[in-house]
């Protein structure tokens, strides 16, 4: 990692102005003290007084980034490790301090979006256009939310469009986008953003020619309104669709993911709130696999229901979730499954030792495991002016998938590999475990924050410790001599509680002023380790490091970013993959106050990386890329 190049590269292009016009800086939406966040403690709450690392991210930053998509979004955040498997629209990873992609409960609009087959969220079906601001917090939240959250929570709410604006976008391996919104109104506010985008692609690996494409077309509808002085309305529509093309040992795949919900706020009283949300969403996959062509699907339903109390002691919260998730798969391997889960939870917040405390506790019923008790409690200081000091320890858990639980008894083969002699033929059969525990896991963290105007910075000590990692056993079994001397073997492949992990971590991270410009740097060790094989786990760097500087002067504004990872593991500690360091810019040029053009620059220097590989082969990842964007918004 070249960390002293990467400073060096912000510095020089940055410096040439950077003690001119301090007064043309606009204030950063990340330095704002008074931010309300809710993800953290499911009620409104300073960004300054949450106990648990959150992060926000607004819709004007993201705007001032420029990112193409959400994985050039997130993989500046503090604690955050992505990963994909090829080119725009491939799986893509979301890693929260170390834990598994399927750790991170992702919510959109308070609904639960992940897929109830895979447990994971299908992050190529999500445009940056489509997002009003996300509010990430790391650290286990089951206590609150129940399964998933044990490496944190990403929270995404949907647009909210206030005025016309029209953006278009061309750039790299054939990108185009095009994005309209509308939104007004007084009492009743109304919103609609509807977008399409395509890319040409990359190959699927590093020494293949054929780039495979992707494409996106999106829609959200929100309406919001009172219907008296004491009771709101919010209704949100968000939906994508589109194909993500595949070499064709894979086959193309049409998507669609859609989440919706409808919530009613009725303030009974001047110390009790309730909140009821009614919530729906569906992720399908149609593989056209020239092997197994199949579609899979999850359609989940949700309900909530929450109490807010402000008492003379402090404040509580007391609620109840359920969601039903329906998951049908059709052709080979037929699934038809539904799996019930139902949770009480209540949180307590209140002064005592000089600082601020918050327990929480909930049970979780699930009707392929049982029951399920996780809690937190967090404690913090402030032991100077905007110097904050906290604690706390939690336990969290993730459910078994319905893939893991009830994926049938499939038999594929036998295939012959004329290797030369002997021959082999292999068969391949899988199925679920019932008998499956959950993951589990126990969180013990330190904190210390500094928030005054113009600094905010943090510093976090964790250690996780998870247990019952639920992994795909294989079981070989020779078969013995067929005709014609071929060996026969049958592989088994049943998922099974055989692991856990150790993670210890250290999260540093600042945004600040200093010499006229705006600031944002952020460290992480991280020692991710398997208590089964002692390695660290896949696509964990040890140390990783991010550094951003922008500047806006009358109608220019500049950002350049850079991010250096240490060498990482992967196929199951079996591969290093060689550590990288990246630069981004981009710059915006407001041609009156309704119009700007933006134009982003990726891996400045052309670096050759790699983020995942199979077995035999690196994936491919983009070059020097470049974007020019076109937005009109009436000024408001």
């Amino acid at each position: 990692m070249q960390h002293t190049t990467l400073a060096a590269a912000l510095l020089a292009a940055l410096s040439a102005n950077a003690l001119a016009n301090t007064q043309a800086l606009l204030p950063p939406a990340e330095f704002t003290l008074d931010e309300i966040v809710v993800t953290a403690t499911r009620i409104p709450t300073p960004l300054a007084s949450t106990l648990a690392a959150t992060s926000v991210i607004t819709r004007e930053a993201i705007q001032r980034s420029q990112a193409s998509d959400m994985f050039s979004l997130l993989k500046s955040q503090p604690g955050i490790h992505v990963a994909r498997s090829g080119g725009v629209g491939k799986a893509t990873s979301v890693m929260i301090r170390g834990t598994g992609t399927k750790h991170v409960l992702v919510l959109v609009d308070g609904v639960r979006a992940a897929s109830a087959s895979t447990g994971e969220y299908d992050w190529s079906a999500l445009s940056l256009d489509q997002i009003e601001r996300i509010e990430i917090v790391r650290g286990p939240l089951s206590s609150i939310y129940g399964s998933d959250a044990v490496g944190g929570v990403i929270q995404i709410f949907t647009r909210r469009a206030r005025s016309p604006s029209i953006k278009v976008e061309v750039g790299s391996q054939g990108g185009r986008a095009v994005s309209v919104s509308l939104g007004g109104g007084e009492a009743w506010h109304y919103s609609l953003e509807a977008g399409h985008e395509s890319t040409n692609g990359l190959p699927t690996f590093v020494d293949d020619n054929t780039a495979f494409g992707f494409d996106r077309n999106h829609v959200v509808l929100g309406m919001d309104g009172r219907l008296n002085a004491d009771l709101g309305l919010s209704a949100r529509l968000n939906q994508s669709w589109g194909r993500n093309q595949q070499d064709a040992a894979s086959g193309d795949n049409d998507y669609r993911n859609r989440s919706a919900s409808l919530k009613l706020d009725h303030r009974i009283g001047p110390n009790w709130r309730q909140e009821f949300t009614l919530g729906n969403s569906l992720d399908s996959h149609t593989s056209y696999s020239p092997y197994i062509p199949s579609r899979i699907e999850t359609h989940r339903d949700s309900l909530s229901w929450q109490h807010d109390l402000t008492l003379q002691s402090g404040q509580a919260i007391l609620g109840v979730d359920y969601w039903n998730d329906h998951v049908t798969k059709d052709n080979s391997g037929l699934i038809d499954q539904r799996v019930e889960n139902l949770g009480l939870f209540g949180q307590y917040r209140f002064a005592v030792l000089n600082g601020d405390a918050q327990l929480g506790l909930r049970r979780d019923r699930h009707d392929a495991f049982g029951g399920h008790n996780t809690w937190n409690v967090r404690w913090g200081r402030e032991l100077a002016p905007g110097l904050r000091f906290s604690a706390g320890y939690g336990t969290a858990f993730k459910a078994p998938t319905v893939n893991e639980l009830f994926w049938p008894y499939s038999v594929d083969g036998p295939y012959d590999w004329p290797l030369g002699a002997p021959l082999y033929s292999d068969t391949f059969i899988t199925h679920g475990n019932t008998a499956l525990k959950p993951e589990t896991s126990r969180t013990s963290e330190l904190g210390l924050d500094y928030r005054r105007s113009g600094w905010n910075t943090g510093l976090r000590l964790y250690e996780t410790q998870i247990r019952d990692l639920i992994e795909w056993k294989e079981t070989v079994t020779p078969s013995g001599t067929g005709s014609g001397g071929i060996i026969l073997t049958t592989y088994g492949y049943q998922p099974a509680n055989i692991s856990s992990a150790r993670i210890r971590g250290l999260e540093l991270n600042a945004q600040m002023r200093w010499l006229g410009l705006d600031w944002q740097a952020g460290y992480t060790r991280l020692l991710a380790t398997s208590l089964v094989t002692g390695q660290q786990l896949d696509r964990r760097p040890k140390n990783s490091l991010t550094l951003g500087a922008s500047r806006h002067i009358n109608n220019h504004s500049l950002k350049i970013e850079g991010s250096a990872y240490s060498q990482r593991l992967d196929i199951n500690g079996t591969v290093p993959l060689a550590g990288y360091g990246l630069v981004h810019a981009a710059y915006e040029y407001a041609i009156n106050k309704d119009t700007s053009l933006g134009l982003r620059l990726e891996n400045m220097f052309d670096h050759e990386y790699a983020l995942a590989r199979s077995r035999t082969r690196f994936y491919s990842t983009p070059g020097r890329s470049v974007f020019l964007s076109l937005r009109w918004q009436p000024a408001k």
